[in-house]
Order: structure tokens, then sequence, then C-alpha cells
């Protein structure tokens, strides 16, 4: 075959025909189905619907673009105008919706990450913003995001803005070099395809949450579709037929047999991109054997017709349902409603809006018509970005005058202070009978005054600490990532001590307070953490936590601290406190350096948001307020566990964080969590007294 460019426009392909589209369409509507079913009924796991509509869209985006630049008549304007038309009216009406929703539905505390990714989905980055603020793809529950879906859509958003330039920019060198377009944008395809796919597998592998959101790492999946698009299919049509069924059953069965919420997109996303690549690559045969009549079904016909639609509606109207109704999963009936409603929202989404602008907006359209098209998609974008970014700013500013204030509270705001038993002049006194249960002293309520932190503000109530890159190594698998991290928080001219605090994001919430008794007791505090990762000693290590504590531990070793601060227990949202064996283990290994550790209990853990609880119910409502004996045993078990080095100390605060019987939101006057596991700033600061005494009490060769 001549690589000369063809004198005319090549006849439309056999791929064109009513079949081929009938089955596209088909393959469509039944990769929505999957993606809904799976968010309603499927607990969590990931259909592979959204993997399938990617290649999809590579594959009739492509198509489209190469048959238009073939015959010489893409343009960019043109091109924009449409896909803005197609997409822009109903994922608008969508966001507006949400922001609204978010104000009227939504406890405070949320409007402002609601409000934001309002703008990043109308701006089309929303994977970028999910990743910027370290969110991982979860399951739905009343506190996840309810745009988080967009992701897809940004990436296809990204795609389709960038894909018409490269197709144009191609197919003018290739006519400049008298060469065949489709050739050469197969392999410049196959090329960054491959590229992609292996990026995908290594970030997959070191830090999956940002691999599902990366615009790069999915990057090949739309490739595959393009491909598909750009490489002519003749012949073979029963071998072609017989790979659809089995591309049908690969879609099919993927969310059943994966997990892709923490495989994708690595090596197994194979599974169901293969299967559409099939299904794409088998249709327009004549065999009548195939699945055209299955993916021509009148059902999979209709909800085709409203994937766009459907996709945007029926995950915000599910995490709106949770939210409102307190549940922290939905039911089949619940389900069942959800999906009704959101089929019902997006059918009358197709009809009011996106069908009468897509009759409005011809398919050729002039230069004047285009710019005009545009212009009225970016007034609309506006109508919903700009008063959505404007009460964002009013929300950051009242935030931040709000955070501000956290410096200079008044004496009504004792937190931990109310529950200390009275008479000890402001610090925790040992037990006067060593074998009563924990949980049995109250101290004297200070008056009641406004919550503080406000819980809108809560979650930035935290260490400055907690995201220093000098301090802390990320949370991540791969080169790099075991790395040990040390800076220095206090350091006098000639320390009387040195502490290493060390461990995951429940240790460090203690740096400022372990910190100020540095500067009170002439300590020099140094701080080694990494998120998610508790030190501890295997014999093998095999994940990023494990190596990273292998060397945390020779690290210290080298450092020779007096003492090491981990956090002793582990808690659960669902279980009650554990002691773990290997962490232990790396404890009995820093004892026999002769280097002690001085253990302080784990904090509660909630199923729930409490900031969030408490700014919808109140500080009072008993749905916000977690049993003790759900997370606590009835004893610190940290120092009789088997094998507890004798030097080892512990702190136990867990009397000021819980009353006797049950674990609150807020203590005299302020917000003990800032999250649903860790605690307030200010929360820890009203401890440090308390920590104070519990040290000097456990560990006093520190003093």
């Amino acid at each position: 075959m001549s690589d000369a460019a063809p004198p005319a426009p090549p006849a439309p392909a056999p791929t064109t025909t009513r079949q081929h589209l009938t089955e596209v369409h088909g393959l469509r509507g039944l990769a929505l189905l999957l993606v809904v079913l799976f968010h309603l009924f499927g607990a969590g796991r990931v259909s592979g619907g959204v993997d399938v509509f990617l290649v999809i869209s590579g594959f009739l985006v492509t198509g489209s673009l190469v048959r238009r630049a073939e015959s010489r008549t893409l343009r960019l304007g043109a091109v924009y105008a449409r896909n803005a038309a197609r997409l822009a009216p109903s994922a608008l009406v969508v966001l507006g919706a949400v922001a609204l929703a978010a104000w009227t539905l939504l406890p405070a505390a949320r409007w402002l990450d609601v409000w934001r990714q309002v703008v990043a989905s109308a701006l089309y980055v929303e994977n970028w913003d999910l990743i910027s603020n370290e969110l991982a793809y979860g399951a739905a529950g009343p506190a996840a995001s309810p745009l988080q879906h967009f992701w897809s859509l940004s990436v296809q958003g990204q795609f389709l803005l960038a894909w018409p330039v490269v197709v144009l920019a191609a197919a003018w060198l290739c006519r400049r070099a008298g060469v065949l377009v489709r050739r050469r944008l197969a392999i410049a395809v196959a090329v960054g395809s491959a590229a992609s796919f292996a990026g995908a597998l290594y970030l997959t592998e070191v830090l999956q949450p940002v691999a599902y959101f990366h615009t790069a790492t999915r990057f090949w999946e739309l490739g595959l579709g393009a491909l598909l698009a750009l490489v002519p299919l003749h012949g073979a049509a029963r071998l072609r037929t017989a790979g659809a069924w089995v591309g049908l059953g690969l879609v099919l069965s993927s969310g059943f047999l994966l997990d892709g919420g923490t495989l994708f997109p690595g090596v197994w996303t194979l599974w169901p991109v293969t299967g559409a690549l099939l299904v794409l690559a088998g249709a327009g045969t004549p065999a009548s054997w195939g699945p055209r009549r299955v993916l021509d079904l009148a059902p999979l016909r209709f909800l085709a017709g409203i994937s766009y639609e459907l996709y945007l509606w029926h995950w915000p109207v599910l995490i709106f349902y949770l939210a409102v109704r307190g549940f922290p999963a939905v039911g089949w009936r619940g389900a069942t409603l959800v999906l009704a409603v959101s089929v019902v929202l997006a059918w009358a989404t197709r009809q009011v809006v996106a069908r009468p602008v897509g009759l409005v907006v011809p398919r050729a359209l002039t230069l004047r018509r285009s710019v005009a098209a545009l212009v009225a998609a970016g007034a609309a974008t506006a109508l919903v970005v700009v008063p959505t970014a404007a009460a964002s700013i009013g929300v950051e500013t009242r935030e931040a005058a709000e955070l501000e204030q956290l410096e200079h509270l008044g004496t009504e705001y004792a937190g931990a202070g109310a529950l200390r038993p009275q008479g000890t002049s402001g610090r925790l006194a040992a037990p006067a009978d060593p074998t009563a249960p924990s949980g049995t002293t109250t101290g004297a309520a200070p008056d009641r005054a406004p919550v503080q932190p406000a819980p809108e503000v809560a979650k930035h109530d935290l260490p400055s600490t907690d995201h220093d890159p000098r301090c802390i190594q990320e949370h991540g698998d791969g080169p790099g990532f075991d790395e040990v991290r040390v800076c220095t928080l206090h350091d006098p001219d000639h320390p009387a001590r040195t502490v290493l605090v060390a461990g995951g994001s429940h240790t460090y919430q203690w740096a400022p307070a372990l910190t100020e008794l540095g500067e009170q007791n002439g300590w020099r505090v140094l701080l080694a953490g990494k998120g998610q990762c508790r030190v501890r000693l295997e014999a093998a290590p095999t994940d990023d936590c494990a190596r990273w504590s292998a060397n945390l531990l020779a690290e210290a070793v080298e450092l020779d601290p007096d003492a090491v601060f981990v956090t002793g227990t582990h808690t659960y949202e669902d279980a009650p406190e554990v002691v773990l064996p290997a962490e232990v283990a790396a404890w009995q290994q820093l004892d026999a350096a002769s280097i002690p550790v001085v253990t302080i209990r784990d904090n509660p853990r909630f199923e729930w948001s409490p900031p969030n609880c408490v700014s919808s119910h109140g500080r009072d409502a008993a749905r916000c307020v977690l049993d003790r004996s759900e997370v606590f045993a009835e004893r610190n078990p940290v120092p009789t566990y088997p094998g507890m080095p004798a030097s080892a100390a512990h702190v136990d605060l867990s009397d000021l964080i819980c009353e006797p019987e049950k674990c609150p939101p807020v203590i005299g006057n302020v917000l003990v969590y800032r999250d649903g596991s860790h605690l307030s700033a200010t929360y820890v600061g009203t401890l440090t007294a308390a920590l104070d005494d519990a040290v000097r009490r456990e560990a006093p060769w520190l003093y």
C-alpha cells in the first residue's frame, strides 16, 4: 500500500453502517446501566462502565475528527461549538442544582468543598481537584462528594479540548509530507497509549488514588478506542462476531470479578477495556447471531438515549438522599427510589434542555455561528461558576476570620478541662484507686458558649506540621516513599532531652502539644511522620509503610533520642481498639537499642463526621455521640500486652477525650474532632497540661 496522500476523501468505512451505530449505542447504554446499578446496589464496587465509556469516546471522537480532517472540513470552532452544545447544557443544570442543594440540604461545613467542586466540574478539572485535595475514589456515603463522578467527564472534556488540535495538526503535517494521516496518527496514538499504560501501571502501584483520577494514566483507554477507529477492520466476520460475544461477557463480568476502585487503572483495567474493544470490533458484521439483538433491546436504547444525563444525575441524587436521611449506605428500597428519581430527572433534562439546544445548534456551523455558540456556552458556564465562586470566596473569608479567633479563646472554652477532676490544679492526677475502670472522673462544666472551632472550619484546625514535606512523608508505595524525613520542632541550645515523634497522623497530631512541652522542659523535639503509617517491624517488609518503618527504626538508633513517642493502640470505626504485634516488635527493637518508647492511647474513630453531625443536628444530638465501649476497652490494653518492653511508658488520656460512657463531639464548648478520626488542634491544646502531667508521671526520666 502506498503512503501517498489520497487525492480525494476516502469512501466511508464499512464500520459506519447503521448496524454498527446501533451496537455502539447499545454498548453505551449497557455501560451506563452497569455504572448506575453498581453505584446503587454494588456496595461500593466499580463496574468498569466508565472505562467502557472512555473507549467508546476515543473511538467515536477520533473516527469523526479523522474523517473531517481527510475531507478537509475539520474546523476547530465548529467542533468545540458542537461539543459545548452537546455537553454543557445538561451538565450546568446539574451543577447548578448541586450548588443549591448543598446550600439547603448539607451542613455549612460542607458548602465550600461542594462549591469548589462545582466550579472545578464546570471547568472540566474535577479530576485534578480531587487529586490536589487527596481524595480517593470511594463508595457512596453521606459524606461523599456529590460531584465525585465528574472526574471521568473532566478527563473526557480535556480529551475533547486537546484531541481536535492533535488531529488537525497531524493532518496538516501528513498532507505536507504526502503521507496518510490515519497511518501516522495511529503510530503516534499507539506510542502515546503505550506510554500512558506504562505510567498507569507504575502509578497504580505507587499511588493508586492519584492514578485513578489522572488524565495521563487514563489516556491509554481513550487511545485504544482511537486506534480501533484508525485501523480498518475487514473480513473475519465470524471471528469478530464471536469476539463481540466474548467482549460483552468481559464488560458484564468486570464489576463482579474485579474491585476496580483499588485495581484500576492498572493492568486489570484491560478486562473491561478489551471487552469494549471486542464489541466495537465485532459491530457491523452481517452475522445474525451476533450480540446486536441484545444491544438493540428497547431498554438499552432508552438508557443510551439518556445515558449522559442519567450519569450526571444519579450520583448527586444518591449522595443527597443519604445525607438527608442520615444513612451510612443505601438499601435496596432507597436505591430503587434513587434510580427512579434519577431516570425521571435525566429524561426531563434531555427533553427540556439538551434536545432543544441541540436543535438550535445545527451540525453545519459557520464561523459566526460557532463563535456565537461558544459565547453562549461561556455565558451559561459563567452563570454557574461566578455566583458559586463568589459564594466560596465569602465562605473562605469568614472561615479565615473564625480560624484566627481560635488563637484568642476565653476561659469558657475549657475543652478537656471540663473532664478533669476538681482540685487537680489543672493537671490530670493519678487515679486514687488504680483498680477503678477508666472514665470515672468528671469536673465542672464551663458556661455554655458557641462551639469552637465552628464545625465548618474544623477540618482546617490542624497542626501546621501535618502537611510539612520536611517532616511528613507522603503515603505511597514506590521509589522514594520509604525515605524518612526528620524535622526539628524545637531545638534549644543545650537540650536536656531529645524526643522523637514518629508515626502517622494519629501520632503527629500531638506534635504541637509535645513541642510546647519541649519548650517548657528544654527538650529537643523531632518529628518523622508518614501519612497512614505507624511504626512497625516486619521480617520481610512488603509495603511502603513497612519499608519506611524499617528505615525509621534505623534512623532512630542513629539519632539516639531519650524517647520515641508513638501511638499505642489502634482504634477502628466499627471494632474495639487493639494492640498490633508488629508495632510491639518495633518497640522491642528500640528497647534493645536502649531507646524507650512513650505510647499514647489512640483516640476514637467515627463512621460519620462529628463536625458535620454537629452542624446538622446540634452539639447535643444523640446521633452524634459514640458509645465509649464501642471503641475503648475497659482498660488500656498496651501495658499488659505480651512482650511489652519494661522500658516503655504508657500515656492514657481517654478519660479526657471521652466521658465514662460516651464519647461526645463537643467537650467544654470545644469541638473534639476535626474529622471522623482526628482530634482538632484546639482540643489537643486543652490537653497539653494533662499530657505533661501524664508523661511526667509515666516517663520521669524525661524531666
